[in-house]
Order: structure tokens, then C-alpha cells, then sequence
């Protein structure tokens, strides 16, 4: 999708023109006729003939010629109404500043209707109504009001800043303004009537000269687009950092009243932004540091990291931060230490990380010779410089941009002192794509968003998107509850082992007469009314031969019966007892989102801990393996205390099966739940299964 005209017209209509230039029609106006924007700019208002020796026309139809954008400035009343003379005008595109619609309860929820009928027969594509408006730094474009369009010597740069609050991206804008960040484009989307926050994504995704995304994100109405602007962004290199907020009751209810964002629950964004090209960020400065690192468009091959330091608390300092961050620290390479030996002092350490001393702090040639040597090392994918000489670092800069221009890996620096005192050097530093932080642990936040994001992209280029499951299959229609032989069987279709079993019908309970399973078995009531049969009295586990098992059965009718006098039953169920670790498997079809996998430790382990691992469907048995291998208590499947190792390929092959059967069936299926998951040492086995179908007749 380009919106090429909106963010570049060749001419605007300011409709509502006022001469006042601190009010809504009166600040663009000014901006556009006074600040650099070469394109034509008519002013649209019946109360004036002229504003500052400009014509102003009565209205939109009476205009010279059609314009690619309308700024809309009018009482929220009259929005519809300039909408459809735009159409008619054959304008495209309209910024509508006007607020007061679905944002203050009923009353504007009627009005913004009425807009969007308006929009839809005009064909108009509009950004808001409820925004501030928009700018485009390169072509000069300020088509706004507030703060942000009064300050107008904003400091360019390859950020792009879509916000679903129009004041706090001022704010956002002026912190990363003070850090040397700069936005040659941002836009305030309001309630999105008509243009949406993945609309802008999507725009900025293909703008060459756009190198970093900024959302500001209160919910969105599209999650499966969400993901696929996702995976665009990983196909072609370009990461989006987005800021989601609403996550928490007081946020979401502070959303639908700010911008009437009805927000999901986040763990569905959280699960898309981590499948996807997204940085999330969660303070402003976690966009300034995402934003300087990724201003260079090196990435590192892998999580190696070397740190050279003439301290060694700093070097102990990141060290940590980047094992907790998922960096690991190689040795060095023979090669390596061969050339540090004669240009650092005999106490220095040459282990990662590498302490060359204050000892040559001040010596140009050695550090530089200490420096070029560990980003040469073949171990080393990026590395972190804590440390430069202080009375040559002019003289050490130059040198230095030179050995980074010569190498694809990327380099961090950690100041020793503050950004003043560093000036003398660091902005040419930085202009070569070397990014300086004050506070090490920042820098080490932006090298693991660094090192994630290469390794998603590196991963969507190793894993095309998957080919339908070769055990698809034809479901009959499921519109509410099947029972768990039903649900067993559709399990197995799609080759999810289940123990071995024996089914008694209802009624033919008297004529049971042998059981060639082994012992112990389980029994169960099989009835589509009776999805939790523990509480129904429905479940017996540990019988241990024929005896007891008919004595259970006899005793377990008429407690069912009991509990549920109307419940259809089909019959009973009786299984081998599978041996092992018990997880829990399931699936869930979402409208916005689409499918997703989940799977965790059985008992109350994955409620109380949060031990959890979610992936959207369909995944392959790698992906499955990662999720089983994530938890927190994974070491129980790899053998604990002199507990056997479970069998995790056959874990991980029912897991992604599980994730092919709720994909390609998302149609029909709202619910599979696998509970509990047995987790042998040769196999694993859906010991019992819930289906719910989407109710749909």
C-alpha cells in the first residue's frame, strides 16, 4: 500500500482556514504557505475571502482544481458533509483534525457513522478524525496543529512514527530530538475511521529511504495483518519498534476512551511481536537506544560478543548484562591472542571479556592494534568497546571508523564519561554507524534487540512458510462439544498417539465380559454433555484388574446419573494408564489473531508459574521442540535427579500436529485441549482430549 500522495501532495486544501495561526485551520495553513512546502496550498473557508493576501474559497467544490489532501478543520458536525465534497472534488485524501466522535461516548459514535458512511461513498481515505495530523520532514509538510507542528527545525532522520496518541509522540519526538534521533515522518492516526496504525506499517515497510519503524500502539483491529506486516518486516530487514500500551485493565479502559481502541488481550500482540520483524519497547529510551543501533545496517551472524575494556568492573558489568540478555562471550582465537601478546601489558587479561589496562588508555597505536585484533577474531559476530584513548581519542576516532567501515560486524561503545565529554569524537563515530551509550546496560539492551533481530531474519529466510500439512483432513461439522472418543479419533487422524482403549456402549454394560488391555486402566464416561468428568464422578484411575474394573463401572452409572440426570451417555471408555511427565497441550482460534499452540507442565504448574510457551499455528517440530525446551522446567523432560529423559521428538511431532490440526481447521474449531499430554520415555500420548467447535450451525 503507498500512500505516496498522502505524505507528499503535490497540493493541499486547508478546510476551515482560519487567520488565526495557533488554532486548528489557522496553524497548518501558516505552516504550509511559510516553512519550506513547495506544492500549492488553497485555503477553504465561507467566512473569508482572503487570508494573508490568499484567496480563500467558499468551499471545497468551489476550488480551482482537485488537491491530493485535504486538512479537514471543521465542527465535527460538518465532517461528513466535506468528506462527500472532497469525493465529488476528486480529492483522495483527507487529515481530519476535527475530534468529538466515537471517542466521547454515544452521541459521537453516531456522528463518526455518519463519516464513515461519507467516507466510503466518496471513496476518500482519511487519517483521524481525532489526530493532530501529520508531518513529512523532507518534503516540508506540516499538516497539523499542537506543539509538535509549532516547532518546526525538528531534526531529520530515517525514523518513521506512527502513534495512536497524538500529544505523547510530541514528547516521544522531543526526547529522541535531545539524543540525536531523528524522524523525517510521524503521524497521529485518531481513532482510524478509515487509515489505520498497519496501513502507516505498511506504508513505511516499503519506503526505501525509512530504516526504523516507531509505533505507538493502543490496539488494533487486524491481528492476523499484524502478522503479516510482521513477517514482511523480517523478509526485507526492517524492524519495527513498537510501544504496545492498554495492556492492563486501567490501561485498556484508558484506551477505548483515548483514542476508542478496543485493545486485546496483550498476550496475543506479544505473541505476534515476537513471531515477527518487532522490537517491543517499553520506556522512550528503549526506543532512542533501538534507533541508534539500528542506524547501521550491519548485523551481527550470531550472539558472540567481545568486549574490550581498560576496566575491569565495567568488563564483569556487561559481561552479566549480556549472558542475561542471551549473549555469549567466546574465547579468543589463537590468532587473536597472538596479536594482543606484544601491544598489551603482561597483567592484562585476555579473556573474554578483554581488560587491556588503563596501562595503554592513552596510547593510540596500542589500543587501536588491541581493538583491530578482536574484531578480527573469526569467534567474535559484535563487539563492545567500554573504553578509548582519552588524550588522542580525535586521532584514535579516525583510525577507528576507518577499521569499522572495513568490517561487516557491528560495534558498540560504552562511554566512560558523558556525552559532553565525549564530543570532540563521538559524532563522527556515530555518523560511521557506531552507536555510543552512557549506561552499559542500554547498550546491551540494543545489541540483544540487535542480535534477536538478525537471528528472526535469519531464521524467516531458513523457514519459508509452511506447506500444508500432508495429514489434512475432512472434519464432519463440529458446531459445539465432541466427546472424547470423537475427539481422540480426529486426534489420531492427524497422527497424535493416544493410549491403547476398549469403548463399552451404553447399554451393553451387563454383556462386558473381558478386557485384553493392560493393567492398570483407567474409566471413563464418554458424553458430549460432560466435558469436566473428574467432578461428574466420571473418572477412575489405577484399576488394577477385571474384578475392580467391573465393579467401577457398575458404581460410576449411576453417579453420573445422578449428577446429570439429562446427559447424553454413549458409553465408557477404558484405557492403559500411560507412564510419564503430564503436560498440557492446547489450541485456540482467535478472530482477530488467528490460530496459536500452546503447551506447559501439567497440575497447577502452568497456571501458578506462568510456564506457558505460545506460538501461533501452524509450527513445524523444531519450533515445537523450542517451545518444549523454553519452559522453565524443561530439565524435568531431559532427565531430573535420575528421572529417565522423556521423548521429546515425539513430544514435539504431537505438539506441531496438534497446532496443523487447529490451522487448518480454524473454520470450525474454537478449542483443542490435550490434558494431560503424557511424556514418556518412548512416546507421548494424548491420555485425554476437549474439542469445542465454533457453534456455528
Amino acid at each position: 500500500m503507498s500512500l505516496h500522495s498522502l505524505f507528499d501532495p503535490r497540493s493541499v486544501a486547508i478546510v476551515g482556514a482560519t487567520q488565526d495561526s495557533r488554532r486548528a485551520g489557522g496553524q497548518p495553513l501558516y505552516s504550509l504557505t511559510h516553512l519550506g512546502y513547495t506544492g500549492a496550498v488553497f485555503a477553504v473557508n465561507p467566512r473569508y475571502t482572503e487570508i494573508d493576501g490568499r484567496p480563500c474559497y467558499a468551499s471545497v467544490d468551489a476550488l480551482p482544481q482537485a488537491c491530493d489532501l485535504a486538512v479537514i478543520a471543521v465542527p465535527a458536525i460538518d465532517v461528513p458533509s466535506a468528506i462527500e465534497a472532497c469525493g465529488r472534488k476528486g480529492i483522495p485524501y483527507a487529515l481530519i483534525l476535527s475530534a468529538g466522535f466515537r471517542e466521547i461516548g454515544e452521541r459521537g459514535a453516531a456522528l463518526e457513522a455518519r463519516l464513515q458512511a461519507a467516507l466510503k461513498l466518496s471513496g476518500v481515505r482519511a487519517v483521524g478524525p481525532n489526530c493532530i495530523g501529520m508531518m513529512n520532514l523532507r518534503a516540508r509538510v506540516f499538516a497539523g496543529f499542537g506543539a509538535a507542528f509549532r516547532k518546526h527545525d525538528w531534526r531529520g532522520g530515517p525514523v518513521a512514527m506512527i502513534s495512536q496518541s497524538g500529544g505523547f509522540a510530541y514528547s516521544i519526538m522531543t526526547y529522541c530530538e535531545e539524543a540525536g534521533i531523528g524522524f523525517d515522518h510521524m503521524v497521529s492516526t485518531g481513532n482510524e475511521s478509515s487509515l489505520d496504525t498497519l496501513d502507516f506499517i505498511e506504508h513505511f515497510l516499503e519506503d526505501e529511504a525509512t530504516r526504523l519503524i516507531a509505533v505507538y500502539m493502543e490496539g488494533i483491529g487486524n491481528g492476523r495483518r499484524l502478522r503479516a506486516l510482521g513477517r514482511r518486516a523480517l523478509e526485507i530487514g526492517k524492524p519495527i519498534a513498537v510501544w504496545k500500551v492498554g495492556n492492563t485493565r486501567a490501561g485498556s479502559r484508558a484506551a477505548v476512551s483515548h483514542t476508542a481502541n478496543l485493545t486485546e488481550d496483550y498476550d496475543w500482540y506479544r505473541d505476534a511481536f515476537r513471531e515477527g520483524g518487532f522490537i517491543e519497547i517499553r520506556e522512550i529510551y528503549d526506543l532512542i537506544d533501538a534507533a541508534r543501533v539500528f542506524r547501521s545496517s550491519k548485523r551481527p551472524r550470531g550472539n558472540r560478543v567481545a568486549i574490550v575494556t581498560t576496566s575491569g568492573g565495567a568488563g564483569v558489568l556487561l559481561s552479566d548484562a549480556c549472558e542475561r540478555s542471551g549473549l555469549i562471550l567466546p574465547a579468543m582465537s589463537a590468532a587473536t591472542l597472538a596479536a594482543l601478546e606484544p601491544v598489551v601489558p603482561d597483567f592484562a587479561s585476555t579473556a573474554n571479556p578483554i581488560d587491556v589496562t588503563a596501562a595503554i588508555a592513552q596510547k593510540e597505536v596500542e589500543f587501536s592494534a588491541a581493538t583491530q585484533a578482536v574484531l578480527d577474531d573469526p569467534n567474535v559476530d559484535m563487539l563492545i568497546l567500554r573504553s578509548y584513548p582519552g588524550r588522542d581519542a580525535p586521532v584514535w576516532a579516525e583510525h577507528f571508523v576507518a577499521a569499522v567501515n572495513a568490517s561487516d560486524k557491528p560495534v558498540l561503545i560504552s562511554l566512560t564519561g558523558t556525552v559532553r565529554e565525549s564530543a570532540a569524537w563521538m559524532p563522527g563515530v556515530e555518523a560511521a554507524g557506531v552507536p555510543c551509550y552512557e549506561a552499559p546496560g542500554r547498550l546491551v539492551y540494543a545489541a540483544s534487540a540487535l542480535n534477536t533481530f538478525a537471528r528472526k531474519c535469519e531464521r524467516a529466510r531458513a523457514r519459508p512458510d509452511l506447506l500444508p500439512s500432508a495429514t489434512a483432513k475432512q472434519l464432519p461439522p463440529v458446531h459445539n462439544e465432541v466427546d472424547e472418543l470423537q475427539g481422540k479419533a480426529l486426534l489420531e487422524s492427524y497422527g497424535i498417539a493416544t493410549p491403547k482403549r476398549l469403548f463399552i456402549e451404553a447399554g451393553a454394560e451387563a454383556g462386558f465380559a473381558s478386557c485384553d488391555l493392560r493393567f492398570p486402566v483407567v474409566l471413563k464416561v464418554v458424553s458430549p454433555d460432560l466435558p469436566h468428568k473428574t467432578e461428574a464422578g466420571g473418572v477412575h484411575v489405577g484399576i488394577e484388574n477385571m474384578i475392580q474394573l467391573k465393579q467401577c463401572l457398575a458404581e460410576m452409572a449411576p453417579r453420573v446419573a445422578e449428577y446429570k440426570p439429562d446427559a447424553r451417555i454413549r458409553g465408557w471408555l477404558v484405557e492403559e494408564m500411560a507412564r510419564g511427565v503430564e503436560l498440557i497441550v492446547g489450541a485456540l482460534n482467535n478472530p482477530s489473531f488467528g490460530p496459536l499452540v500452546m503447551v506447559g507442565f501439567g497440575g497447577i504448574n502452568a497456571e501458578l508459574f506462568s510456564d506457558v510457551a505460545r506460538r501461533y499455528a501452524p509450527i513445524d517440530t523444531d519450533t515445537a521442540r523450542e517451545m518444549l525446551l523454553g519452559l522453565k522446567a524443561a530439565r524435568i523432560l531431559q532427565g531430573f535427579r535420575g528421572q529417565p529423559a522423556c521423548d521429546i521428538v515425539a513430544l514435539a511431532n504431537a505438539v506441531s500436529r496438534l497446532s496443523w490440526l487447529m490451522a487448518e481447521h480454524a473454520d470450525q474449531l474454537s478449542e483443542v485441549e490435550i490434558n494431560p499430554l503424557i511424556a514418556g520415555v518412548d512416546g507421548a500420548w494424548a491420555a485425554d482430549a476437549v474439542i469445542r467447535g465454533n457453534g456455528l450451525p
